[in-house]
Parts: structure tokens; C-alpha cells; sequence
């Protein structure tokens, strides 16, 4: 009976008015409110007879006016089942018809507003134990959610929104009172509750905290069990802290592994550089294509630690390949980083990607295309749906071995081929390019850069870098000095993040810690006040300056990034040691005192929080150079030394700091001077003392 009567319903709207059919027509031709925004996955719906709303004030209000619900859709311009789903539904007009009667719909791109995203997020999961993007959810009026999901087909999503609608209009107050409860849900899910017993991060239970995290290890494949496999660049390097610290053979044999396995693996782009999002098997062959931005700037990080730890020269080769991947496709012309590059092309997943053994071998020679397709496993059958994901499945040594030429040859006869097969690649046609600016997303590749500059002493790196900074502080500030987040088509707008500035300010003191600039650490200062005056309540930061949310998120945990709450917290305990401010000290011991339990019962989710630990418990190590442009022989030493909780100055620059007081050159040669609370060692002039001192 009540199906019937759902039928019913269906069939009165699909019938009822002539005039809507023409309405949703002219909209499809006129297009809806999104073509004023400049969100590129906005702008994909923007003529969907769909009549969508950007999420704003005035559309809060005209909920709260005409009482209809909220159908809010999240999803990113680079997610495939994003697109799926607005083909199958959103371009409908049957149901955009039901849409449009019953809802006030809103179109959100998550990767502007993260803090409607979570939210939505949060009750998703509540509600279905599972989260993804398409991200729909409806809310009442006021923005409160009481139903949503994931992915619909089309005649489920009609068969579920008319369902939903026809229960409010029923009995509204049963409604009401279940969207309160997920709310509270939600809260308490989302913010970082005070703990009666406030118990502290025990540094002391790290150890056990660690055993247990090694049991999810897949031992075979690398990363944790199971699939999909995510690459968690914030987690392995975490793991190769501690295992460096702790001299712990089987953690860093496994982040090797991990590392290894990712880099041969088809997530990785071998022709072009760069990494695509997960892989939806357990051996990080298939990927979910999509690449973006804030994945490869943790990942050039990681691969950089794993060189420093363990030499392993390929490391190397993929962060030359990331850098490549980022001039060949994602900087903007005045420097800015895009933001991710689309799963698709011509509307099939992954085409752009795959090959046939008969195209290597229209490209390349004979002997190259053997030796290319054997070991990148391009093979007549496939490795997926029948076309072959490029991955590596032997050592060039061993295919040395096989085919009985040199190993040398090998090598020159892959890279050779690999720049032949991307300038062929080129003549595909390109997945798209979202190619919006985002501070925080920005702020991570700043970051990798100047680091693997640093490490690597190239200056490319640090130039590419210094770019970004100069566009995000030319395009992206306010008149009061403060940023916006998002930049695209010559308008920078959205009050930034807690993310953006923590991301930023920590990467501004990368670059300086690369090139002693005194402007980047000024800089970085300038953001960290603002992030405790706007942010900053009581032990922890807030996501967002919004006014209109149902929940103001502070979440700890780690996720795709580092916890926007402890990056926060990160900037301000790295400055304290800088410019010995203790108001700085004082707020980071806050929040990793009221996040105590929470570190202590997930701590695979608090890498970030118990980074941060460290500098708050032991300090780090200071180093103060008094150098001789002439001789860069110490910095050197100190730049390929794996030190990943330090601060480090240089006394020739002439800036003011604690650590730099007194350091000066002992009779007329550079000097080293390594310090701990601003207490330091006899200086330092030779190469090998040096070497001998630093704690490798």
C-alpha cells in the first residue's frame, strides 16, 4: 500500500503542470544560479534544469521563508561518480522536476567549503556506517540533517526524495525531532568534548599504541588490509619518525615496503608523473584516476624522508616526476597550484591512462617497445578491462637479465620511451583540470618543495615555491592582511581556513628554514596571530569564520591531511622556539591536554597531535649557524640529515632571534651551533665533528 501511494505521488508530479517542464527547459538553456560562481565543479551543473543554489545566507533564508527542506549535493569537479550521478539525474528533467517542487537544492563544492562537507559528512557516515562523494544529504530548514547518502541511481534517488518528502510533509515534528538527535550526534562526533578526567597523551603508552597499529599492516602489499588502498603520506611519515627514533627494523621496513610498492605500483602515473588518488584493489594496481594536488605534496614529502633514511635512489626519480607533473599540468602562469586533475576524459574513466601493446609499439622502436611493454606490464590481454595500466612488475635488472642486454641500456631505453610515450599521450584528449587555487592545498607543495630543495640543494624546487608564496600573498589577502581561500579567474573570495593559515604558515617557515629569508618567518608570525585571534577557543581552533553552520567542526583526527587543529598547533609551537613567545607554548599545551584521550585511543588517526607532543615535551633541536657565504660545507651536512623536529638559523642574516644571539664565525670560518632550550655546544667547525654530533 504505502509503495502504491509512492507511486501515486510520482505519477502527480511527473503529469501535474506543463509549465514546469518549460521552466526546468528554460533553465537548461539560461542556465541556474551556479553560472555566477567560478567553482569549476559548480559551474559543471550550472545548466542542469536542476534550479541549484550556491550555499549562502540568502539561500538559508529562503529555506527558512518558503519552510522546504534542503537537498544539499557535495561532491569535487575530479570525482567520477560525481559526474555519473549529474548525468543519470541532475540533467533530468523528470527529476529535476521533483527536486525543484519539494527542495531548496544546494550545490557545494567541498573543496571551497570543507566545513559543509564534514558536517554532511558526519551524518552520512552516522546515518550509513560509510561516506563518499556524491555527498546528499537532506536537511531541514534550518540546516539540521535528518537523511542523505552517497551515489543513487536515478529511479532510486526519485523513489527516495519523494519518500522523504511526502514522511516531512506527514509529520514534520517525528522529523524534527531525529534531525536534533543526529545533530547531537554530530557534535559530539565532530568537536573535541572536555575529558572530566582530563587525561593527557601518555608518550609513555606510545610504544604499545604503535604495536597495535603494526597489527593492520598488510605485510605483502604495504599500507594497512584490505582495499581500497589510500595512500597516507601524514601516517608514513610519522612511522618513519618513530622508527628512526626508536631504530625499529620492522616500521621502517614496512613504510619501505609501503613506499615501494605504491611507486611500482599503477596509482602511480609511470608516463607522467604523479599520483592518482587510491587504488580500489589490495596491490595499488587499479586506481580511482583522479589526481590531486594535496596527495602528491604529501607524498613528494614522504619519498623525500624515505630517500634520507634509506638511500634508495628511486625515491628520487619520483620526485623529480611529481615536479614534473606539476609544471606539465597544474601551475597556474603567475605561479599558483591548481588543485586536481579529473578521472576522466571523453566521459570514460581512465582512458587518457591506458594502453594497448600494438600503440607502444606504433611509438617506439621494436626493441624499445619490448622492453617497455615488458616492463610496464602492457600486455594483449590487459591488466584492467582489457587495456593495461602501465606498472612496473620487475627490476630492470632482472629484465636485463631476461632479454640478455645491459642494465645501463635498459634504463636509458625506458626513460627514453616513457618522454616519447607522454608526448604521444598528449595528442589524447586530457582529463580536466580544476584549476582553482587553494591556500592550504598550496600551503602542503610549498612545503615539499622547500624541503626536498633543502635536502637536495636544488634550486629549482625552492623558485617553483617562492612563486606560490608571491601569488597567495598578492592575490589572495584582504586590506587587513588576512586571506581568502580560493582564487580562479581573477577573484580570490571565502574567508580562508584554520587549514589554510596552519598549511601556509607552516610552509612559510620551511622556506625560510631553506633560505633563511627573514620575510617568510615574519610572514608566518603574521598568520599564526591571526589564526589565535579569529580561531583560537578555549584548547582548540575552530574550522571556519561561518556564521551560518549548524556545527562549527573541531575534529583532531588526521584524514586525506594533517588535522587542521594540530597543523595550528604545529605553527605555533615551531614559532615559540623561534621568537620564544610562551602565550604560543601555552595554547599548544592546551590542545593537546583537551585532545589527550581522544590521541590516546586513536593514535593511527593523531600523527600530526603527536608530532606536536614532541616538540611540546622534549623540544627540538636547535641549530644556529654562524656561516661564510664562501662555505656552505656544515649547511650542507645539516640540510642531508634526517632532523625532522628542529629549528635552524643562520646568524649572517642579521635577524633577531633567541637561537641566533652570540653565534658568530670563529676565527673567520663558518661554525655550527647545536642547541637545546637556547643552552648550545661548543661551536662547531669541522665537517666530520659535525657529522659526528648531529643525532643521525
Amino acid at each position: 500500500m504505502y509503495n502504491q501511494w509512492v507511486i501515486i505521488i510520482c505519477l502527480l508530479i511527473i503529469t501535474a503542470c506543463s509549465g514546469q517542464e518549460n521552466n526546468n527547459i528554460e533553465m537548461k538553456k539560461k542556465g541556474n544560479r551556479l553560472t555566477l560562481e567560478t567553482s569549476p565543479y559548480l559551474l559543471q551543473h550550472a545548466y542542469n534544469p536542476v534550479d541549484w543554489h550556491p550555499w549562502n545566507e540568502s539561500t538559508l533564508e529562503k529555506a527558512k521563508k518558503e519552510n522546504k527542506l534542503l537537498l544539499i549535493s557535495i561532491g569535487y569537479s575530479a570525482c567520477h561518480w560525481c559526474h555519473v550521478m549529474e548525468h543519470e539525474s541532475f540533467e533530468d528533467n523528470e527529476v529535476a522536476k521533483i527536486m525543484n517542487e519539494n527542495f531548496i537544492c544546494i550545490k557545494v563544492d567541498r573543496e571551497e567549503r570543507p566545513d559543509i562537507d564534514q558536517i554532511y559528512m558526519t551524518a552520512v557516515q552516522l546515518l550509513n556506517n560509510r561516506g563518499g562523494w556524491p555527498l546528499n544529504c537532506i536537511a531541514l530548514p534550518n540546516g539540521k540533517p535528518f537523511w542523505g547518502g552517497t551515489y543513487f541511481r536515478k529511479d532510486d534517488w526519485k523513489q527516495q526524495i519523494l519518500q522523504i518528502s511526502n514522511i516531512y510533509q506527514k509529520d514534520p515534528e517525528k522529523v524534527e525531532e531525529f534531525a536534533e538527535k543526529l545533530s547531537q550526534g554530530i557534535r559530539q562526533t565532530e568537536n573535541i568534548v572536555e575529558n572530566p578526567e582530563k587525561e593527557s597523551f601518555r608518550k609513555k603508552d606510545l610504544h604499545q599504541m604503535i604495536s597495535l597499529w603494526e597489527k593492520r599492516f598488510d605485510k605483502k602489499e604495504g599500507g594497512t588490509s584490505g582495499s581500497p588502498k589510500f595512500p597516507m603520506p601524514n601516517s608514513y611519515q610519522f612511522l618513519l619518525r618513530y622508527g628512526h627514533l626508536t631504530k625499529n627494523p620492522s616500521i621502517l621496513n614496512h613504510v619501505e615496503l609501503t613506499l615501494n610498492k605504491i611507486a611500482y605500483g599503477g596509482i602511480y602515473d609511470q608516463i607522467g608523473g604523479g599520483f592518482a588518488r587510491y587504488s580500489v584493489d589490495e596491490k595499488w594496481l587499479v586506481p580511482h584516476f583522479e589526481k590531486m594536488l594535496y596527495d602528491n605534496a604529501q607524498l613528494m614529502e614522504a619519498y623525500l624522508v624515505g630517500y634520507q633514511i634509506t638511500k634508495n635512489e628511486d625515491y628520487l626519480t619520483v620526485i623529480s616526476q611529481i615536479l614534473e607533473w606539476l609544471k606539465d599540468e597544474m601551475i597556474d602562469k603567475d605561479g599558483g597550484f591548481y588543485s586536481s586533475m579529473d578521472a576522466d576524459s571523453e566521459g570514460v574513466e581512465g582512458k587518457y591512462y591506458v594502453w594497448k601493446p600494438e600503440e607502444i609499439k606504433e611509438i617506439l622502436s621494436e626493441k624499445d617497445a619490448k622492453i617497455f611493454n615488458q616492463y610496464f606490464d602492457i600486455s594483449q590481454n590487459g591488466n584492467w578491462e582489457g587495456n593495461s595500466i602501465p606498472n612496473i612488475i620487475m627490476k630492470k635488472s632482472s629484465l636485463a637479465t631476461l632479454l640478455e642486454i645491459p642494465k645501463s641500456e635498459i634504463e636509458s631505453s625506458l626513460e627514453s620511451s616513457r618522454l616519447k610515450i607522454k608526448e604521444y599521450r598528449k595528442s589524447r584528449i586530457a582529463p580536466g583540470t580544476d584549476d582553482k587555487i587553494i591556500v592550504s592545498w598550496n600551503g602542503l607543495m610549498i612545503s615539499s618543495l622547500a624541503k626536498v630543495s633543502a635536502v637536495l640543494g636544488d634550486k629549482e624546487y625552492f623558485e617553483i615555491a617562492d612563486k606560490a608564496v608571491s601569488f597567495i600573498v598578492d592575490k589572495m589577502s584582504k586590506k587587513d592582511g588576512s586571506l581568502n581561500r580560493v582564487y580562479r579567474e581573477n577573484l580570490s573570495h571565502i574567508d580562508a581556513f584554520a587549514e589554510d593559515y596552519s598549511y601556509f604558515g607552516n610552509a612559510l617557515i620551511d622556506m625560510y628554514e631553506t633560505s633563511f629569508d627573514s620575510k617568510y618567518l615574519e610572514l608566518a608570525k603574521k598568520y599564526a596571530d591571526i589564526l589565535v585571534e579569529q580561531f583560537y577557543v578555549d584548547g582548540h581552533f575552530k574550522q571556519s569564520l561561518s556564521k551560518n553552520m549548524v556545527i562549527n567542526s573541531v575534529n583532531s583526527m588526521d584524514n586525506a591531511t594533517p588535522s587542521y587543529n594540530f597543523t595550528c598547533s604545529l605553527l605555533l609551537i615551531r614559532l615559540h622556539y623561534y621568537y620564544g613567545n610562551q602565550d604560543y607554548k601555552e595554547i599548544v599545551a592546551a590542545s593537546i591536554e583537551k585532545a589527550g584521550n581522544y590521541i590516546n585511543k586513536y593514535p593511527h588517526a593523531h600523527s600530526t597531535a603527536i608530532f606536536v607532543s614532541r616538540y611540546l615535551s622534549e623540544g627540538p633541536l636547535e641549530i644556529a649557524l654562524a656561516s661564510d657565504e664562501a662555505d656552505t660545507s656544515l649547511l650542507q651536512v645539516v640540510r642531508e640529515a634526517y632532523l625532522p623536529c628542529k629549528i635552524i638559523g643562520d646568524s649572517s642574516t642579521g635577524m633577531k632571534l633567541p637561537l641566533l644571539e652570540g653565534k658568530k664565525l670563529v676565527d673567520g670560518k663558518s661554525a655550527v651551533y647545536i642547541c637545546k632550550n637556547y643552552s648550545c655546544q661548543e661551536p662547531i667547525t669541522e665537517v666530520s665533528e659535525l657529522r659526528n654530533q648531529l643525532p643521525l
